[in-house]
């Protein structure tokens, strides 16, 4: 069985207290190095807008400073990881914008606003003004099933009839989806999930449960190009998935030790380079810091860090 060694933790270490955001920096150390939850929500507050909603460039992909659902979204993945209260005032002016930003004529958030197209982005999250959609919103889901996960988690500040009426929505979407899924929109119906009240619950883990198999890519031949590895939807034992693909999960722990980069980091799998080259690098180098927390997260839940000091 391959671990990570307790030289290659530290090359990490050093990477990602030079390399990544300071957002990133903050979450590793809460994670391993004793940092507290209140130095990752000052530098999550960072990335909100007067607003309520996140932009700020927090997702790297799309350099937009104003706000968005899908920022907000992401935004929202950092305050779950840390245990956010509902009282927080930053989740609560968050909420505030998500509800602003509902479109109650389609039933669904838009990812983000057509302004992206004059600021530098990757291909797929063009706005096109036909559709008023950019490219990764190809379904419901993605983000509108996972906001709707983190209201429910925070729905003391949404009107209930609303999460009722759009949980409604989002399980009739969920049973019309094919059993092979889109990575995101699995991830996505993965959060709200996570959230969501009975009788909700059940039927989207019903539906995720048959899903999982045919979704997540089990061969590492695939797991160099985009697609739906293992860890990304399973990345902790907690995961109630974990044990349909365990021999999967075990084979994707070794495949990101072997891929670890000499410099501790690891890199994502995708690139826009030739579309607004500088601002790629600047992007890639913040997936790099992202990846690369979030590695060591999982290969330290599974026991694959030989030593932590």
């Amino acid at each position: 069985m391959k671990i990570l060694s307790e030289r290659q933790f530290q090359l990490s270490r050093m990477f990602v207290m030079t390399q990544a955001r300071l957002l990133d920096k903050q979450l590793a150390a809460f994670y391993f190095w004793g940092g507290s939850s209140y130095d990752v929500r000052n530098a999550l507050k960072g990335f909100q807008n007067t607003d309520g909603g996140f932009g700020q460039r927090i997702e790297p992909d799309f350099r937009l400073e104003e706000s968005s659902p899908m920022g907000t979204s992401i935004a929202l993945q950092y305050s779950q990881e840390i245990g956010l209260p509902v009282t927080d005032p930053m989740i609560q002016d968050a909420v505030r914008y998500l509800l602003d930003a509902y479109d109650a004529e389609e039933q669904r958030w838009h990812a983000v606003p057509a302004s992206i197209n004059l600021v530098p982005h990757a291909p797929w999250w063009s706005f096109d003004e036909t559709t008023r959609r950019c490219g990764v919103e190809g379904t419901w889901a993605n983000p509108s099933a996972e906001i709707l996960g983190y209201l429910w988690s925070y729905n003391e500040l949404a009107p209930r009839q609303f999460l009722h009426l759009l949980s409604d929505k989002a399980v009739s979407e969920l049973e019309q989806m094919p059993e092979k899924l889109d990575l995101h929109d699995f991830l996505c119906y993965q959060r709200l999930y996570r959230y969501a009240p009975e009788p909700y619950r059940s039927v989207i883990k019903d539906k995720l449960m048959k899903s999982v198999t045919f979704t997540v890519d089990v061969s590492p031949e695939q797991w160099a190009n985009y697609g739906a590895k293992p860890l990304q939807i399973i990345d902790s034992p907690a995961s109630p998935f974990a044990d349909m693909l365990s021999n999967a999960i075990q084979l994707n722990l070794e495949y990101e030790i072997e891929h670890i980069n000499e410099d501790g980091s690891w890199s994502p799998n995708w690139s826009w380079y030739g579309n607004y080259d500088e601002d790629w690098l600047d992007a890639e180098r913040e997936w790099k810091g992202y990846l690369t927390v979030r590695n060591l997260k999982s290969l330290y839940d599974f026991g694959r860090i030989q030593q932590i000091s």
